[in-house]
């Protein structure tokens, strides 16, 4: 979501599966996306082995990471969207 396309994408449904089982060699983020060190990293985070995986230990772990800092946790039920659905 943060690219506009996911990290796995193929136009063969096999070879999108294939990505998958074998990610490790197959994950890459363009530099061309430009995303911000702290996306890099939590992307990563969450697309690893499970027992590395950010959250393993509990929400708070994702919470708190540099990626969410300017989340009011505490309100962010509270927030108004800026997604505007159209008819």
């Amino acid at each position: 979501m943060l690219v506009g396309y996911p990290p796995f994408f193929s136009d063969e449904p096999s070879v999108t599966c294939q990505k998958i089982l074998h990610w490790r060699k197959t994950l890459s983020i363009p530099q061309e996306v430009n995303l911000s060190p702290e996306a890099i990293d939590i992307l990563k985070k969450f697309m690893c082995d499970a027992d590395d995986r950010l959250g393993s230990n509990g929400v708070d772990e994702i919470k708190s990471h540099p990626f969410f800092r300017n989340v009011d946790w505490e309100n962010i039920r509270n927030v108004e969207s800026r997604y505007k659905p159209t008819a």
